[in-house]
Order: C-alpha cells, then sequence, then structure tokens
C-alpha cells in the first residue's frame, strides 16, 4: 500500500512531540507499506528530498520563516506543486495529514478526489495561537483573534471532512469532538509509544550520571524540557522556586530547550537571584537529553494549558525518572494510574512549590526505583502497537469490499 503522510513537524526536522509521533508513525508503518512525507523546509536548510532510515521518502517543500508575510502563499503553492509531482510518480492509496494547512491543499485538488483521507489531531491550533499571543494588546490583539477565527475554521473543516480521526489521548478525543462538531464513531483513539532502546536505564546509577555533570551532592535535581512558550508553565515553575526557601536549599532545576521565552525566563531567574539554582541549558541534542533524563530525581512538566499527550512523560520515566505535572489535559491520565500524588493540585507557581516542597521533605513517600519506572512504559506503550491500531482502522477504508467479504 502506498501511504502519503502530509505533516508541517516532523522529527529529525523539528523538536516536539507532534513531529515525533508522525516520524514513529511513518517508521512502523514503513516496513510493510510504502510512505511518503510530505513537510516544510524552511529556508531551504534540509535537502528536498531524502530516504530516511532506508525507507521513509521525505519530500520537503520551501517555506521562508513563519513570521514572513508571504509564508501561507508560499506553504499552499509550494506543497500544492509537491503534491502534483507525488501524484504524478506514486499515486497515494491512503492520505493522512498531521496538520491542517498543508490539507487544505491536498482536499481542495481533484487529484486527490476520491483517495481515502484521514487526520491526526492533537490539540486545537486556534487555542495554541491564542495562547502564544496572549501577550498582545490593542488592534493587533483584535487581529490576532480573526486570524484564530480562520485557524478554527480551517482545522473543523479538515476534520469533519476526514474519514477517521485519530488522537493519541482521551482528553484530544473529547476536544476534536466538542470543538469542531466531530461524530465520535469517526474518532481513533491510539496510544503512543517511546524508543525503548534509545532511551534507557543508566549503565551506571543516577548518582553517576549526577557525579559525571558535576551536580551538587545532597541537592535533589529537578528537570523539564519544553519549548519556551508560554502554554508549557515555565514562569509557574520559577515562581515555585522562587517562594521556597526549601527548593532554593535542597533542590535545583534544569530547563532544557528554546524558544520564545528564553531570555524572559533568564530575568525572572536572575531578579530572584536564582542563578545557582536553576540553570538554563538551551535546546540539546537527544543524546545529551537522555542523559538529563536519566541523571535527574524527577522530571516536571508545569503545563498550564493544552497538554495533548506529552511524550516526555513517557521518555523520562523510560529513563527510570519519575514525572511530576500538572492536572492539565491528558497528563493525569498518563501519571494517575502509576501514582496519583505526582500529580499537583493545580498548575500555578504555589500549587507545583507544595508539590516539590513535599518531595524534597518526604522522600520516603516520593522514592521510586527506576526499573518500576521504566517496567510502567513497557507494558503500557508501544510504537509497533500503534502502527498496528492505525493499519486495522486504515485497512477498510483502502479496501472496503475486502472488508466487507471479511
Amino acid at each position: 500500500m502506498n501511504i502519503l503522510f502530509v505533516a508541517d513537524v516532523f522529527f529529525p526536522d523539528s523538536v516536539g512531540g507532534a513531529g515525533r509521533v508522525a516520524y514513529h508513525l511513518a517508521r512502523e508503518l514503513s516496513w510493510r507499506h510504502d510512505v511518503h512525507m510530505v513537510t516544510r523546509n524552511p529556508n531551504r536548510r534540509l535537502a528536498p528530498y531524502e530516504i530516511l532510515n532506508n525507507a521513509i521518502h521525505v519530500h520537503r517543500f520551501p517555506v521562508p520563516t513563519v513570521s514572513h508575510p508571504g509564508f501561507l502563499f508560499s506553504e499552499v503553492r509550494h506543497s500544492d506543486e509537491l503534491f502534483r509531482t507525488i501524484w504524478q510518480t506514486s499515486p497515494p492509496d491512503l492520505v493522512c495529514a498531521h496538520q491542517s494547512l498543508p490539507a487544505i491543499t491536498l482536499r481542495f485538488s481533484p487529484r486527490f478526489r476520491g483517495t481515502p483521507f484521514v487526520y491526526c489531531f492533537y490539540s486545537p491550533w486556534h487555542e495554541e495561537y491564542l495562547i502564544k499571543t496572549s501577550n498582545v494588546v490593542g488592534i493587533r490583539r483584535v487581529l490576532h483573534r480573526c486570524v484564530a477565527s480562520l485557524m478554527k475554521a480551517i482545522e473543523g473543516w479538515v476534520a469533519r471532512h476526514a474519514q477517521k480521526i485519530f488522537v493519541i489521548s482521551r482528553y484530544s478525543r473529547e476536544q476534536v469532538i466538542n470543538t469542531h462538531r466531530c461524530p465520535a464513531r469517526r474518532v481513533v483513539l491510539l496510544s503512543p509509544g517511546v524508543d525503548l532502546d534509545a532511551f534507557c536505564l543508566p549503565a551506571e546509577g543516577k548518582e553517576a550520571m549526577q557525579s559525571d555533570f558535576g551536580w551538587p551532592g545532597g541537592k535533589l535535581v529537578f528537570l523539564t524540557a519544553r519549548n519556551l512558550v508560554p502554554r508549557m508553565g515555565l514562569e509557574n515553575l520559577i515562581a515555585a522556586f522562587a517562594e521556597s526557601s526549601v527548593l532554593r536549599r535542597q533542590a535545583m532545576l534544569m530547563i532544557a530547550g528554546d524558544g520564545p521565552l528564553r531570555d524572559r525566563l533568564t530575568r525572572m531567574i536572575q531578579a530572584s537571584g536564582l542563578e545557582s539554582t536553576i540553570h538554563m541549558r538551551g535546546r540539546v541534542s537527544d543524546d545529551l537529553l537522555i542523559k538529563l533524563y536519566q541523571g535527574s530525581d524527577f522530571f516536571v512538566l508545569p503545563t498550564r494549558a493544552l497538554e495533548g499527550f506529552g511524550l516526555v512523560i513517557l521518555e523520562a520515566m523510560a529513563c527510570g525518572t519519575p514525572v511530576i505535572g500538572t492536572p492539565v489535559g491528558a497528563i493525569p491520565d498518563i501519571l494517575t494510574p502509576f501514582d496519583p500524588r505526582l500529580v499537583c493540585e493545580g498548575f500555578r507557581g504555589r500549587h507545583l512549590r507544595r508539590k516539590l516542597e513535599s518531595v524534597v521533605t518526604t522522600p520516603a513517600v516520593y522514592r521510586f526505583p527506576p526499573e518500576q519506572c521504566r517496567r510502567f512504559v513497557v507494558d503500557r506503550y508501544s510504537w509497533s502497537e500503534m502502527g498496528r491500531a492505525f493499519e486495522a482502522a486504515m485497512t477498510p477504508l483502502v479496501h472496503p469490499a475486502a472488508h466487507l467479504r471479511v
């Protein structure tokens, strides 16, 4: 079967959970099908075509930076040109879109009319945009709201015209049903996975890892790895440390990641006198991120809005590190089966402070062996299972007659 994936973000071209899901789903399906991935090529910095892992045909169309005034026109034009080429050389049996903007071109194209179409929904596009621009005031605020309304209309149109909608959490399932009025019978829940070979337990234990990093002994090490954008709640996490003498004395925090809030977060740390307690690591490589997971005592997910899943939870726990999270989005659904005490009462700074202080001052209550953390992930999450579930849902769309005979 020839499957065409369409995604704005795709690992390893970009960081983030949605890109990783797109990559791993394509990778699993590529063992049994011909898989083509169409994605962006910002400022032409990557190869226009390559075969990834000797299996996934990656086609990249050029776009300027997102802030460029001609971005939207460029995406529509160049993606359509690429779709036309693919249609002539490798016409797909199924199209799967991971974001709604590139899917618009496909859905209006007569070439793809009649081709089964499915959509992967992660979180409402317009809500993410409104949160990202929440600090804007005046006429620009009005303009941003108009843009958000357009985003909602585009995403809703794409979702309602998909024969199947795939989600990776019950939270996202409810969002797509309620926000875009999609029939529940067309929404399919898939559980994602984690690369268990890459994300593994430290060979020599956490203490050895912390010694290798040169971290001071006697302090509990917290880690978070996030895009530095408003919805991630990093300001609240820094505020939790700023308000706590316990955390200042007995803990330290590593923040891995980059984004538009970097300068603001750095100023917060400096204004609170936390330079020796909170360390901004910037964007880190996957290899270093794994080492940070392995060496940290706890991972913190301080999200304040729209956490469609949180793959970092699985990555950290596969490395033997328990995760503390806010009760936002899908986080409680993942953490509660492991231990409900790891879910904070809320997402504000005071809620994070109380939970982290409790972890620091009552270590016996929050002692989770690394093997227990990893076993939780191994027993519940698998990319191969996700791939098989996707196949089971798409086969009746591509071969309806054969499905009816069965």
